[in-house]
């Protein structure tokens, strides 16, 4: 049998170095990959988040808005109990058509 000399021994030693750097290369990448995929998740996330609360803050405006008038506008307070609620003035009759 042959004997390994230092030289053999050294070349042995540095693919075993190598190979276990690329093993932790591989290990190490695939964990980054997976954490640079879950940020993508939560920042796709994030903005369908942005996006629901930009909706819901016009239509808090919006809704606002019309509390506003219906409290402080009259005519816009009667108009719409006339129209959504079908209240009448006292002697008032309302007529319904039916479309042929």
């Amino acid at each position: 049998m042959k004997k390994f000399n230092s030289l053999d021994q050294r070349k042995v030693i540095l693919l075993m170095l190598f190979g276990a750097l690329l093993v932790l290369v591989l290990f190490f990448g695939s964990i980054i990959l997976q954490t640079w995929r879950e940020l993508d998740h939560f920042e796709a996330r994030a903005a369908r988040l942005e996006a629901r609360l930009e909706q819901a803050e016009k239509e808090f405006i919006q809704k606002e808005t019309y509390h506003s008038r219906l409290m402080q506008d009259p005519e816009f307070l009667e108009r719409v109990a006339r129209e959504r609620l079908g209240f009448t003035k006292p002697d008032e009759v309302i007529f319904r058509f039916t479309p042929e």
